[in-house]
Parts: structure tokens; sequence; C-alpha cells
């Protein structure tokens, strides 16, 4: 908006193109649709951020929680509770209650939307060498067996997968080789690829495998 002054008159002038934007860092407008929702999508985001930059406090009873099963590998998403003290679900919280000291691992936006494109069974033959890897590296071979099994029954069930698009895929997303066995599995649960039911199955095989059922 430029400024003009003419004679005792100030006039205003709008520049065209220009648009006022607003910061990401603030919060939700009060005219905002299902503010509520936004609302809470805003203290959700600050609050990961928050529990991914400081230290995370010490159980002091030495207890873990059903989320913090086969930490570091196949533990669950962090308690956010349990980080400012407050959980109040203890053993039986579906997080995690401890400590992640290597940095959460992502992948840029070319390479979700490349990872997106792939079918069920390009999906499973990038992904399921990783599982297999890290599981007999941290010793998870004998607990998460059927879970392993169950994607391999999958992928042969399949399709032979296009060559070329797992080796370009292999190529395009080197980075899946540092992802958890967790992180993994929740690519694999979060590809629009494959049925919500076959999801539910293996989310479900997983939880009672690690103990959470």
């Amino acid at each position: 908006m430029a400024l003009q002054y003419q004679r005792t008159f100030i006039n205003f002038e709008e520049n065209d193109g220009t648009r006022n934007q607003r910061s990401s860092s603030l919060p939700p407008s009060l005219n905002c649709k299902a503010n509520d929702a936004c609302s809470e999508k805003y203290v959700d985001g600050l609050l990961h951020k928050t529990g991914e930059n400081y230290e995370w406090p010490i159980d002091a009873q030495g207890n873990t929680s059903k989320g913090s099963l086969g930490h570091p590998e196949v533990c669950g998403r962090f308690c956010i509770r349990f980080f400012y003290g407050n959980c109040r679900q203890g053993e039986n919280c579906e997080f995690g209650h401890l400590a992640h000291r290597e940095p959460k691992v992502k992948m840029d936006k070319a390479q979700r939307q490349l990872f997106e494109m792939l079918g069920e069974a390009e999906v499973l033959s990038l992904v399921l060498p990783h599982i297999e890897r890290r599981c007999g590296r941290n010793g998870l071979n004998r607990r998460m067996l059927f879970v392993i099994h169950m994607l391999r029954r999958r992928l042969t069930s399949l399709p032979h997968p296009d060559d070329n698009h797992v080796l370009h895929a292999r190529a395009v997303i080197p980075i899946l080789r540092k992802f958890t066995v967790a992180r993994l599995l929740e690519l694999i649960r979060q590809s629009p690829a494959f049925p919500s039911g076959f999801k539910e199955d293996l989310k479900k095989l997983a939880d009672r495998s690690l103990g959470r059922q």
C-alpha cells in the first residue's frame, strides 16, 4: 500500500498484485471455519515441535508405557503429556515415555509425492527389505516374525512390481534406510495403495506382537 500526500489530504493507493500474507506461526484466525479443529491442529503442532527440541524427562519410578515397548525401533510416538509431567495413563499409555536421541528423519515433498504414486507391490518391494534388515540388526526378528510374514505373503500375492519404478524409487528415496521399523510400517499404513482393511490388520498384528493388546 503506497501513501500519497496531496494538499492537505492523504490519498491511499493499493498496488496491484500485493497481498498481506499471514504468518504461519500465528494462532488460527477467529473467523476460521471449524475453529476448534484449527486450534487443536495448531496446538498439536507446537507440542510436537517442543517435544522434539527439548530434553525428555525421566520416569522416577523407572516404569515404561505400552507405547515404549520396543524402544527405539518399534515404539509408539512420544507422549506429550508425559513430557509435561501430567500423563495419567502410566504403564497403559499407548505413547512412548522414552527419549529418542536421534532426530526424526523425514522425506521431502518430492519424495513423498513419488512414494504416494507407487502401487502395493512397489511399496512392499521398497520398504520390506529395510524392515527385515532393521529387525535383524536390532534383535526383533522373533518379535516381529508374524508381521514380516504378513508383509511377505501380501507381496507374493500381488502381481510382480515394475522393477524400473522400484529402482527409481530406491535412487530417489535413499533416506528410507534411516527410518525405524515403526516409521516404515507407518509408511505402509499411510500409502493410498493399500486397502483400509489391510492397514487395520497390520496395525493390530504389530500391536499384538509388541504386547500392546
